[in-house]
């Protein structure tokens, strides 16, 4: 008898723990919704979640990550939008947020239960706030691929798309170790930036290809949502000869006329030569009109300088030697180390003659600092290309390091440039 009353005291209490649980579930409604419920690859599509409490206030304070298989999910707005409801009768308050999703594959998309921490403020006497641990419901949607986009990789669907690019120097020839910028930009409606893929650059023999660190941008205006990609990579031409740096091809779904449309961009033609060479060609426009002023000019000239060079010869190699000695140990000649380095991607020497070139120019009686130079003279965020902590190469450390430099010019010479700058050596 006793060994029932304690099972019937153990059932008891379950059932008022169940029924205490169904009742708080009760006060709290969580719902989740998408639009639209079909869509193309590639196409926005809005997932609503709505939370709301009975005679209260309702809130998501934090939820574990979603991982929807086949389409990425994003945060739509930083704020949620305030929800009043009757339901039977009772007053309901809470939020609503927006998320993104852009399908990357066709079929039945999921986005499954996840489990969010609910804040909950009731109101009146006995006011309170509590945090109730629950879960997303799940929800799906249907994805279709564009006809005739089977394939592409990255399809954006959007009624509005555009692709440009520039060129740093826009030339059609250079030197061997010269380096060439390209900046693709990338813009679209109703998509985020972080949506869009990756450009591919594919290896090209004899030429460095060093892409930077891509850039984002969502802007809202009036609900409307225009994101945009800016990507660029740095080609440095290792060899002489003809270089051909491919277009790329952007291939995007346009929502508005149902058409699948590409945006071409075009590529570069170079011819690379070294450094000798492109001096010759330069003079060789002189000579393929002979003038026979010039030719006796030149004659006369070379009969000067090697009597010259008879008389003087010892002093004359002195001075010369002595003239390269003191060019190589210019701060111009130092810098050029430095650009020397970063096109060959050791960043070891480029940390290397950095700081040869920083004791060439400090006039401190303290040792030279790189991270207060670049403090000093540099942009904001400058020490973040440091060789030692930039994931981009030489070649954005080099950037940076220009301008400072050039800031370090201006104040050697008095200009001014507008910039209040700290002491160098602290």
């Amino acid at each position: 008898m006793k060994s029932k009353l304690v099972v019937c005291f153990a059932l008891f209490i379950a059932w008022s723990l169940v029924s205490e649980s169904a009742r708080a579930a009760e006060d709290i409604i969580l719902r989740t919704s998408v639009t639209p419920e079909e869509a193309w690859v590639g196409q926005k599509v809005v997932l609503h979640i709505e939370v709301l409490a009975k005679d209260g206030w309702a809130q998501l304070k934090k939820s574990s990550e979603a991982d929807v298989d086949g389409a990425y999910l994003l945060r739509l707005e930083s704020q949620g939008t305030r929800l009043n409801e009757s339901i039977d009768g009772d007053s309901y308050t809470g939020q609503r947020y927006e998320f993104m999703l852009f399908a990357q594959r066709d079929g039945k998309i999921t986005v499954p239960p996840v489990s969010v921490d609910v804040e909950i403020k009731t109101w009146g006497s006995d006011s309170s706030t509590r945090i109730e641990r629950m879960s997303l419901p799940s929800v799906e949607f249907i994805a279709r691929t564009p006809p005739g986009a089977q394939g592409i990789r990255g399809l954006i669907s959007t009624g509005n798309f555009t692709a440009s690019q520039k060129w740093q120097p826009e030339t059609d020839s250079a030197v061997i170790g010269d380096a060439i910028k390209r900046t693709i930009t990338l813009r679209a409606d109703d998509v985020s930036g972080m949506a869009f893929a990756p450009s591919l650059h594919s290896n090209i023999e004899n030429l460095g290809i060093y892409p930077g660190e891509p850039t984002v941008d969502d802007r809202f205006a009036r609900g409307d949502l225009t994101g945009t990609r800016v990507e660029t990579v740095t080609y440095v031409f290792e060899r002489g000869g003809e270089f051909n740096i491919p277009g790329v091809e952007f291939t995007w779904w346009n929502t508005r006329t149902e058409e699948l449309q590409s945006i071409v961009l075009p590529g570069l033609n170079l011819q690379v030569t070294s450094a000798a060479v492109a001096n010759s060609d330069v003079s060789q426009q002189a000579v393929q009109q002979p003038n026979k002023r010039l030719i006796w000019s030149a004659l006369i000239a070379a009969s000067v300088l090697g009597i010259a060079m008879l008389l003087f010869g010892g002093r004359a190699v002195t001075t010369w030697t002595a003239w390269r000695r003191a060019r190589n140990e210019t701060e111009a000649a130092y810098f050029r180390r430095i650009r020397k380095s970063a096109r060959s991607g050791d960043q070891g020497a480029v940390l290397s003659d950095t700081m040869r070139w920083l004791d060439r120019i400090n006039d401190s009686s303290q040792a030279a600092r790189l991270d207060l130079f670049l403090q000093k003279y540099g942009d904001s965020g400058a020490s973040a290309a440091c060789p030692d902590k930039s994931e981009s190469g030489g070649l954005a450390f080099l950037d940076t390091l220009t301008v400072a430099r050039k800031r370090w010019q201006q104040a050697q010479s008095g200009e001014d440039n507008g910039y209040s700058l700290p002491n160098l050596n602290g």
